[in-house]
């Protein structure tokens, strides 16, 4: 399967799997390419499916683990993670395989969403974290893993981000695409999760997400889920296959933190970005956190 390089100025390699334009890492088997473009006219979709979207680095590993969580009932951590229900990692065969309910998860627009998913209006878990802090994630996240073939420095990767020159390309436009549909389909049942509102009070959140689900819980399971839920336990107790990871260290769960972005942003990046986010983001209010 032909890879894309997106090579940088300064000579950095990017490998990506280009489909149609649309830019998707290389999940590694053979109809990658032919299952992304049948999957939005010919993929099934079951009445109790749900779909976790994002823009990748936005909590989607935490908020799965909490949806499965709730409903089994347990405050325990299975063996599989969300990258086996993720519907552009996984083949045709998989996906029909996968037993209900089948709590589906996606970094594609909604449009590329399977439109059987979309006429059957399956429930939706939006989440939307503050892309400072995205933005380092998935730096981290591209350099580490071994099949982008990425080592370029902070500052030219930050280039990059703001162009868009990255699987799933522009954190702006996929953003201003689901706002777009938030606006248009008020009758959808979407239910939004900020990022920063789980880290500030994840017990309310788990709450509203049980409700939305239709799930009844009581107060201590919730209080255990949330516990669980914490990113140290997740870094301590899921499984992760640290061959793909550079140094056979696997690190999808790093820090997880909100604001870190202080950390790492220099004055002159910073004032770049928001001059950025000004021109992109115009008209658009989704009443980000930055810190805590």
């Amino acid at each position: 399967m032909p890879l894309t390089d997106l090579t940088d100025s300064d000579g950095n390699h990017f490998k990506v799997l280009e489909v149609d334009g649309y830019y998707l890492p290389n999940f590694g088997y053979d109809s990658q390419e032919s299952d992304f473009r049948k999957r939005v006219d010919h993929w099934q979709a079951r009445d109790d499916d749900i779909m976790i979207c994002n823009y990748p680095k936005s909590g989607t590993h935490w908020i799965w683990e909490i949806v499965q969580m709730l409903y089994r009932q347990k405050a325990e951590f299975v063996d599989v993670t969300k990258d086996d229900w993720m519907i552009e990692c996984i083949t045709k065969e998989k996906f029909d395989g996968l037993t209900s309910p089948r709590i589906l998860n996606s970094h594609l627009y909604h449009s590329m969403l399977p439109q059987d998913f979309l006429r059957r209006k399956c429930k939706i878990i939006y989440t939307i974290r503050n892309p400072k802090d995205v933005a380092v994630s998935f730096y981290h996240h591209h350099r580490n893993i071994l099949m982008y073939e990425y080592t370029g420095s902070w500052n030219s990767y930050l280039e990059r981000y703001l162009k868009g020159e990255i699987d799933y390309k522009s954190w702006f436009d996929y953003v201003r695409d689901w706002c777009k549909v938030l606006e248009e389909n008020k009758d959808y049942p979407i239910h939004v999760i900020h990022y920063e509102d789980v880290h500030k009070n994840n017990i309310m959140e788990i709450k509203r997400l049980a409700e939305f689900l239709c799930i009844k819980c009581d107060d201590q399971l919730i209080g255990e889920i949330g516990t669980k839920c914490q990113i140290e336990n997740m870094k301590r107790e899921k499984i992760e296959n640290n061959e793909d990871w550079r140094d056979n260290k696997a690190g999808m769960y790093r820090e997880g933190k909100v604001g870190g972005w202080k950390n790492v942003f220099t004055v002159t990046q910073n004032e770049l970005f928001d001059e950025v986010y000004e021109k992109k983001m115009a008209g658009v209010d989704m009443n980000l956190c930055f810190n805590l």
